[in-house]
């Protein structure tokens, strides 16, 4: 394939800090976390237990791949490889499972347009990846990539491997649901080592697969393009797409004032201020305090409540030094960490997590 005889088609980025708590608990639940593990997962990357009961709880692009890259952990030490795991588990996981949006894109009236349909609502998806669809003489080439995640632990690169895995395999699923398998993809690539035996990727895959690429590549025969959803209907389509727009949105529209600005409270760490939680909800400042008055607490009281649970969650489930939970939760100076929670819980930090390790 030569420069002049590509033509770009589509491209879009599955990471969206728009994201709710649902997408990553059911990656956890998939990949056999009981209930406290996943618990504990959420005190890690400091999230409340209450989390797991809200399908609409935010969670920020940093968190869901902190706990992402916890969950790969667990996998390595079961000896999971984890690009197998990727291939078996998202090669089983249809269009259905994505909800409105996979409504919308069944119904969308060309390929092209369900896939991209996809690419503008990463929210409701689980994706990471950066996504470029392009068209040569007689191909779909669509070509996934995604940065090194930052973290530590030396599981960047799997966690790399692992979610660009995820991503080709979910993509080739959705155009299977959405077209049959009568056209079938030419060509797999994956730029991480073959899985050792006994695993097969001919067992879960629909092609032949090369792995240790320059490049995450999926290709389709240029006859995609012009292939129709086996579902296609305008007028379905525009239903669901409205819908899908709705479900778009990270908050809930019944949620309280005083919900909605502890969900987002909870999203990003660190907190963000007063002004930028306002802005986050259209409103001014000035309103946010009028509104949460009426509903009788303040955006301080809210902020007190918030960093004293996830100071707990961080004292009861990591090992982090007490500097660096004072920076990862905005406060410049550990000795000023140190006060405000003496002045929450009447004793230190140090003290509290002793306990709290020592109880039953």
């Amino acid at each position: 394939m030569t420069v002049a005889s590509v033509k770009p088609l589509l491209s879009g980025n599955l990471a969206s800090s728009r994201r709710t708590i649902t997408g990553v608990m059911g990656q956890l639940a998939l990949a056999g976390l009981d209930d406290a593990q996943r618990l504990a997962i959420l005190g890690q990357i400091g999230l409340p237990p209450q989390a797991t009961e809200d399908p609409e709880f935010p969670i920020s692009t940093a968190q869901e791949l902190q706990a992402l890259m916890a969950m790969v952990g667990k996998l390595q030490r079961r000896r999971r490889d984890i690009t197998a795991y990727a291939i078996e588990t998202f090669s089983g996981i249809g269009i259905n499972h994505y909800g409105v949006l996979g409504l919308a894109m069944q119904h969308a009236t060309t390929t092209l347009e369900a896939i991209a349909f996809f690419l503008r609502h990463p929210e409701l998806s689980w994706g990471h990846s950066r996504i470029v669809v392009s068209r040569d003489a007689d191909r779909l080439v669509f070509d996934f990539d995604m940065d090194t995640p930052v973290g530590d632990g030396g599981r960047q690169e799997y966690l790399r491997a692992y979610c660009i895995t995820r991503d080709l395999v979910s993509v080739d699923r959705l155009i299977g649901d959405l077209i049959g398998r009568g056209l079938q993809p030419q060509a797999i690539t994956l730029p991480f080592a073959e899985p050792p035996a006994p695993f097969n990727a001919a067992a879960w895959l629909p092609c032949p697969t090369t792995f240790a690429a320059p490049t995450a590549t999926l290709l389709y025969p240029a006859a995609i393009e012009s292939t129709k959803p086996i579902h296609a209907s305008e007028p379905a389509f525009r239903r669901y797409a409205t819908l899908t727009r709705q479900f778009s949105r990270v908050l809930a529209d019944d949620a309280s004032l005083a919900e909605q600005v502890t969900r987002l409270l909870w999203a990003y760490l660190p907190t963000p201020d007063r002004e930028q939680v306002a802005s986050m909800l259209a409103i001014s400042g000035r309103t946010l305090a009028r509104k949460l008055a009426a509903e009788g607490t303040s955006f301080n009281a809210l902020l007190r409540k918030v960093h004293q649970e996830r100071a707990m969650s961080f004292l009861r489930h990591t090992q982090l030094p007490l500097s660096v939970i004072a920076e990862r939760m905005g406060y410049s100076d550990p000795a000023a960490f140190t006060r405000a929670f003496q002045s929450w819980t009447g004793i230190a930090p140090s003290r509290w997590r002793q306990r709290a390790r020592a109880a039953p």
